[in-house]
């Protein structure tokens, strides 16, 4: 695997810990999933990905951007049903 870094503003990582409960500092567990699935975000106006992975039973997404080999976290939170679902599929689809 390529070395990469992980960055965040702080601001938006306290406010994600607040809302979501879930730390930026813990991504890596969904960037470096051996079954994630990634999906590149076509609504936003930069280059951005989606990456969800079954993490600790539950399934997680991570919505991040590439600087280089900087990965800059964007959002990281649970999955919806609907989500949950097509990642599901994806992986059964392999």
């Amino acid at each position: 695997m390529t070395k990469y870094k992980l960055e965040w503003d702080e601001e938006k990582r306290l406010a994600n810990l607040k809302k979501h409960r879930l730390d930026f500092a813990d991504a890596k567990q969904v960037y470096e999933h051996p079954n994630k699935v990634t999906v590149h975000d076509e609504y936003s106006d930069e280059e951005r990905y989606r990456d969800l992975a079954e993490v600790n039973g539950k399934v997680r997404l991570l919505v991040y951007t590439m600087r280089g080999n900087t990965v800059r976290c964007i959002s990281f939170r649970s999955t919806t049903p609907r989500e949950q679902n097509f990642y599901y599929e994806q992986i059964a689809n392999r």
